[in-house]
């Protein structure tokens, strides 16, 4: 017994000397402000990676839960990150505080990293097509015309969305 009390007590000890925040108050702020941020911008990046994992046809359990995630973000999450706000009597999260706090965490505005995505869904698009049709025109090979007729028709469900982020820029 006395051995897994000292096993017990080894494990717990941390090679880390991590620093306690002197004010919890303004700790539960700072993440109540990057989840509003999230919930407010973020919800985007959610479902442009699920329509990437969907189009490349990886997992598709995973990119319908990242797309329900994201959609759930952008009904649910401002108004569920203000409640706990209220009940942990943190200050009011504002837009500003919310962006302060993005910035701070991430190092790059919303339309930066949507930017990345969405030049690497094109990339993606572009070589689900690509291979579609490689697959789809292979001869002898029914399973591998089916495969390559899902990956394009996947690739073409995902260039309109890439195609509205591409003018929403200009609009």
């Amino acid at each position: 017994m006395s051995h897994i009390v000292s096993l017990v007590l080894l494990l717990l000890q941390s090679p880390f000397d991590l620093q306690m925040p002197e004010n919890w108050f303004n700790t539960i702020g700072e993440i109540l402000n990057v989840l509003f941020a999230l919930a407010i911008r973020g919800y985007l990046i959610f479902v442009l990676v699920g329509m990437m994992i969907y189009a490349t046809g990886l997992s598709d359990g995973l990119a319908k839960s990242l797309v329900i995630l994201g959609i759930a973000l952008y009904f649910g999450g401002p108004l569920i990150v203000n409640l706990f706000a209220q009940f942990s009597g943190v200050e009011v999260i504002t837009l500003d505080s919310a962006t302060t706090a993005w910035l701070h965490l991430v190092g790059m505005t919303d339309a930066e990293i949507i930017t990345l995505l969405v030049w690497l869904g094109d990339a993606v698009a572009a070589i689900c097509v690509l291979v579609g049709a490689i697959l789809y025109f292979t001869p002898n090979a029914n399973d591998m015309t089916a495969k390559g007729k899902s990956l394009m028709v996947r690739a073409l469900m995902l260039a309109p969305i890439l195609a509205f982020f591409h003018v929403a820029a200009w609009l």
